[in-house]
């Protein structure tokens, strides 16, 4: 979990960095690279759906809603 925990750290990182500002081409292919690495751990057997990406979508949000003071605390940078 804790690996899982870096990536989404930086997921959300780009998602505050991408509210802030226009990201560079190089930037915006990391933030894709994170984002592709959230939903294939929720794809995954060990961490939730196989029912395609939109059902990989909704098991991460439903993480997220299950885990308001996890996703709380990345959005701030305070874990892993």
């Amino acid at each position: 979990m804790s690996d899982f925990l870096v990536i989404l750290a930086l997921y959300y990182a780009c998602d505050a960095e991408a509210a802030a500002r226009a990201l560079s081409h190089a930037e915006v292919m990391e933030c894709m690279t994170h984002y592709q690495s959230v939903k294939a751990y929720f794809a995954s057997p060990g961490g939730g759906s196989s029912g395609g990406a939109q059902a990989a979508y909704q098991s991460f949000k439903d993480w997220e809603h299950a885990n308001p003071d996890i996703v709380a605390d990345l959005r701030r940078g305070l874990r892993p």
